[in-house]
């Protein structure tokens, strides 16, 4: 399937590609406002004007009002402004935004309210099997619910159709096909595929998405973790990919693959925008989605996203319970992702109402394909990332062989407890 970058559907964006928001305000929730009660609702700045007319709705239907702050836009940040606050016994939301890794750490901090039934009922009813299988990993403990997303990321991959039938080629469909495309298109000084690989994170990132692909858990250091390393070293000294990718970030890789130095890439949601926002270079031929290439163990990528969490601390729980209730019930999760692509996920709502354009078509053809695995799971996630970044760029730069990076990858994770 092909889908090419679009504007239309939803509004896009993607939390990737913006500034990093800033904890303003932190008055806490609890305030009368109205005569009723007042909750805070602390979620990254871009999303605010999008979303501000559902908000206004809940609050129209049960009275209580929301005042939007402005979120961290990184797990990192979320645990370093609000776990001192936590650990203190008080919070200055009613409502937080957190990440895959801040999430879980927040739960074995145990710094987050379960929620109820009557609070995921209808959530767990509407998600789509992969997304089922990504919250069972991330939002839940001791059968207990702690988070509920809203956002599901996932990478998809991107082709420069227009680039690669100048050449007499097609999009790669596995791994060989990479390689084939990339000895192909060396001599003209063009990568066959590319991805931003710096530290810290992205260098996790996409050894995470290459393991899924050969069918690994990267934090056990197995046979198909071994594969991954092993073919993405193999890319850069055949120079089918560039070197100079363990130092990019995302803006970078973009900016390569838009002067048409890479055939395709692995990119989050977010280049669906940046793609036709560039004019001079852009058709649509250049930026298509396509099928990820498969490895060992098939066309795979991995997903991750943010969700909504209530802290054990906040001033108004049973109004912020109402709220993550509300606000995640099958049509409102449309009106949501309709809103903004923050808000989009591969809810069974979201991709029958919205799913026939645009990245959600996208989204969609990946789920029902069965191409989207769960973020490696490790209940130290930040740690256990960190390692990945230190060990993989030691691999791939020459510092370490094959064995060596296994072993250390194995037993600094395992370390972790």
């Amino acid at each position: 399937m092909r889908i090419t970058a679009t504007r239309r559907g939803i509004a896009i964006g993607g939390a990737l590609a913006l500034t990093a928001g800033t904890l303003a305000g932190c008055a806490a929730g609890g305030e009368e406002s109205g005569g009723g009660v007042e909750i805070t609702y602390a979620v990254q700045a871009f999303s605010h004007d999008a979303i501000r007319p559902i908000v206004d709705e809940f609050t129209a239907e049960t009275g209580i009002t929301v005042k939007l702050e402005s979120g961290p836009s990184s797990g990192a940040d979320l645990l370093t402004q609000l776990v001192p606050a936590f650990n203190s016994g008080t919070s200055p939301y009613d409502v937080i935004d957190a990440d895959d890794p801040a999430g879980a750490a927040l739960v074995a901090g145990g710094w987050l309210e379960p929620l109820g039934d009557d609070v995921t009922g209808a959530y767990l009813d509407d998600l789509s099997e992969g997304m089922a299988e990504s919250h069972e990993l991330w939002n839940v403990a001791d059968g207990n619910t702690y988070r509920l997303y809203h956002n599901y990321e996932l990478g998809y991959s991107w082709a420069n159709e227009q680039l690669l039938s100048a050449h007499g080629l097609t999009a790669p469909t596995t791994w060989d096909e990479i390689e084939q495309v990339g000895e192909a298109l060396k001599p003209e000084g063009i990568y066959a595929f590319g991805d931003a690989a710096s530290k810290p994170g992205l260098t996790f990132v996409y050894l995470a998405y290459l393991a899924a692909q050969a069918g690994g858990d990267i934090y056990a250091a197995d046979s198909g973790t071994r594969e991954a390393f092993e073919f993405a070293k193999e890319l850069i000294d055949k120079g089918y990919s560039p070197k100079d990718a363990l130092t990019w970030t995302y803006d970078q890789s973009n900016a390569a693959y838009m002067s048409d130095q890479l055939a395709t890439m692995r990119q989050w949601t977010f280049f669906n925008d940046v793609a036709p926002g560039n004019a001079e270079w852009y058709a649509a031929d250049k930026a298509v989605i396509v099928d990820p290439p498969a490895g060992p163990a098939g066309a795979k990528t991995w997903a991750g996203g943010w969700g909504m969490a209530v802290p054990k601390s906040a001033k108004n729980k049973d109004a912020a319970m109402k709220f993550v209730e509300w606000m995640n019930q099958p049509e409102h999760a449309v009106e949501l992702a309709t809103a903004s692509s923050f808000f989009v996920t591969a809810r069974t709502s979201v991709l029958s109402e919205l799913g026939d354009d645009g990245i959600v078509a996208a989204l969609k053809h990946y789920a029902d394909s069965g191409f989207i695995v769960p973020r490696p799971y490790h209940p130290q996630a930040a740690q256990a990332e960190t390692i990945v970044d230190d060990i993989g760029q030691s691999y791939l730069t020459g510092q370490m062989d094959i064995d060596e990076a296994m072993m250390q990858l194995k037993s600094q994770v395992e370390a972790l407890g």
